[in-house]
Order: C-alpha cells, then sequence, then structure tokens
C-alpha cells in the first residue's frame, strides 16, 4: 500500500508544487517507531523516511508534531502512539486519534500500529485504532498485536519494546500496510 501511494504521488504530482513533501514517508511516534528506523528503508526499498520520533512521546505530543508538520508532511505518516498514554485515557486517546485523521487529510495514508504494552494489547485503545481504520479508507492498520502474539519471542524483556529482529519484522509490517 505504501508503495501504491507512493506511485500515485510521483504519477499525479506537480514537479513545481511546494505543498507536499518530496519524502515519501513521514514517522511521528515514540520510541517503538525509533526502533523501526533503521529498518524501514529496507523494507520500503530503500525509499527515505523522514523521521520526528522520540523516546517515551506520548499521543497529545505525537499529534501536535503532526499539526506542526502539516503540509509539509509526506502522502504516507506512519504513527506509533498509545504506548506510553495513561490508562483510562480512552476518550482523550479517541479524540486525539480522529484529530490526526483530520491533520493527515483524506489525500494521505495514515499507517498507525496496533499497541501492545506489558507484553498484553492495549485492547480498548486498539479497539478505537479499528473503529478509526473502518471508518477511514486511508487509513490503515500495522497489526503488532498479532505479530507479537504469533512469535513472543519478538518482544525484548521489558515486554514493550522489540528485539531486532521484532523491529524488523514491524518494519516489514509497516512497509506492507
Amino acid at each position: 500500500a505504501v508503495a501504491i501511494a507512493l506511485a500515485a504521488y510521483l504519477l499525479t504530482r506537480d514537479d513545481d508544487a511546494s505543498t507536499t513533501s518530496a519524502t515519501p514517508v513521514t514517522l511521528v511516534g515514540d520510541s517503538l517507531n525509533v526502533g523501526i528506523e533503521p529498518y524501514l528503508g529496507d523494507a520500503l526499498d530503500g525509499r527515505t523516511a523522514d523521521p520526528h520520533d522520540l523516546v517515551g512521546r506520548a499521543t497529545a505530543e505525537g499529534v501536535d508534531v503532526l499539526a506542526r508538520l502539516g503540509p509539509r508532511l509526506a502522502p504516507v505518516v506512519v504513527v506509533s502512539l498509545g504506548t506510553n498514554d495513561a490508562d483510562g485515557t480512552e476518550q482523550e486517546f479517541r479524540a486525539l486519534v480522529d484529530r490526526a485523521v483530520d491533520l493527515v487529510g483524506a489525500d494521505r495514508c495514515l499507517v498507525w500500529a496496533t499497541i501492545v504494552r506489558h507484553g498484553s494489547p492495549r485492547a480498548s485503545f486498539n479497539e478505537i485504532l479499528a473503529e478509526t481504520a473502518s471508518a477511514h479508507r486511508n487509513v490503515r492498520l500495522v497489526d503488532w498485536v498479532s505479530i507479537v502474539a504469533e512469535d513472543p519471542e519478538l518482544l525484548a524483556s521489558d515486554a514493550v519494546h522489540g528485539t531486532p529482529e521484532g523491529y524488523r519484522r514491524r518494519a516489514e509490517a509497516t512497509a506492507r500496510a
């Protein structure tokens, strides 16, 4: 899907237009996005990414980054947020996901990874992401929950972050999404 979005962008863009980044993928996320950065270029066949990731970032901070980037967002925006949000903040998370969808806009693809924390899926957060993906055809999910369920060894000992192999697999799934 990323490759298709990139091809469509390259075929339809006006070479003199400066409203969209020349980089095909913008990353906005937390340490889990930081972890995929070394592997994503290979997964995207060498295409470049513009990372705006920060260890420990909560969803509100990440959505603020999306707002600041605005028209400089690439045709594909990869988000990894929600892991660092407090328990009981589902309503705030829903509002922030809706704001992220609005900021990315209907002409870009928003790729968001499902959330595993302490070795378990964050079910209520992931339900919000699934509902959002169902409601917006330009939103794609990276099913990190299923990847980890199939092979728990892909999680590091903290049961949050990936192992190097886990990050490589997550990057590959991100590229496919």
